[in-house]
């Protein structure tokens, strides 16, 4: 099997971020979201630079802090998006 091409890569992590991390609330809005696109290119390259899962949660947890103004979401679990990260990072 060939490793996922790049914009593939960041394609699914911006569908990831979007179907299990979703801090804005809009994955159950009808129409096109781009919203974590352009986070997606910062954990591609973090995913290949061999980042811990407490370097990308906390990487997640400023976006939410000081990106999208919800401090209160610092204490959520992000397991199940650090999960699927871990899985899609086995195939770039």
């Amino acid at each position: 099997m060939s490793p996922m091409e790049r914009p593939a890569a960041e394609s699914a992590i911006s569908a990831a971020l979007m179907a299990q991390w979703d801090p804005l609330g809009v994955r159950d809005t009808p129409g096109v979201h781009e919203d974590y696109v352009p986070f997606a290119h910062e954990i591609y390259t973090m995913l290949i630079r061999g980042a811990s899962d407490t370097q990308v949660g906390r990487y997640l947890h400023q976006l939410e802090r000081d990106t999208f103004g919800h401090p209160e979401l610092e204490a959520g679990d992000l397991s199940p998006v650090l999960k699927t990260l871990r899985a899609l990072e086995r195939t770039i």
